[in-house]
C-alpha cells in the first residue's frame, strides 16, 4: 500500500505507482470497469454495505494517489548539476503525474458524480 511511505526518490514513487494502480486497461475502458464493478456492488447486498465499502476504497484510493503526487513534487525540489541527468527526471516525473492525475482526477469526478456530499458513514445510516 503506497500510503504512509517516505517515497524520497523517482524509483520509490515508480513502485509506489505501480503498486497504486487498480490496472484496469487503457483509459477509455475505465468508464465500463467502473460501472461494473459498482453494478456487481450493488448486487452483491441489499443494505448497501458493499457499496458504501466500494466508494471507501475508490476515496482511499484517491487520497493515495494525491500523496504519491505530493512526493513527486517533493522530488522536483532537489538540485541536480548535471543538466542531461535533470532533464531525464523532469521527463520522469512528467509521465508520472500523468498517469497519477488521469487516474485521481477520474474516481473524484465519479465520487462526486454518485456520492457528491455524504460521507460514507452517512450514506450506510441512510
Amino acid at each position: 500500500d503506497p500510503q504512509q511511505v517516505e517515497r524520497t526518490t523517482i524509483e520509490d514513487v515508480r513502485i509506489a505507482i505501480s503498486d497504486w494502480q487498480f490496472n484496469w486497461g487503457p483509459e477509455n475502458t475505465w468508464e465500463k470497469q467502473f460501472n461494473d464493478r459498482l453494478h456487481a456492488q450493488q448486487e452483491h447486498n441489499s443494505t448497501f454495505r458493499s457499496v458504501d465499502m466500494f466508494f471507501s476504497i475508490c476515496d482511499d484510493h484517491v487520497q493515495s494517489g494525491r500523496e504519491i503526487l505530493g512526493d513527486l513534487r517533493k522530488i522536483t525540489a532537489g538540485y541536480c548539476r548535471n543538466g542531461r541527468v535533470m532533464k531525464d527526471k523532469f521527463f520522469q516525473i512528467y509521465d508520472m503525474l500523468t498517469i497519477v492525475l488521469l487516474e485521481v482526477k477520474f474516481f473524484e469526478v465519479k465520487l462526486d458524480e454518485y456520492a457528491p456530499s455524504i460521507p460514507t458513514f452517512v450514506c450506510t445510516l441512510l
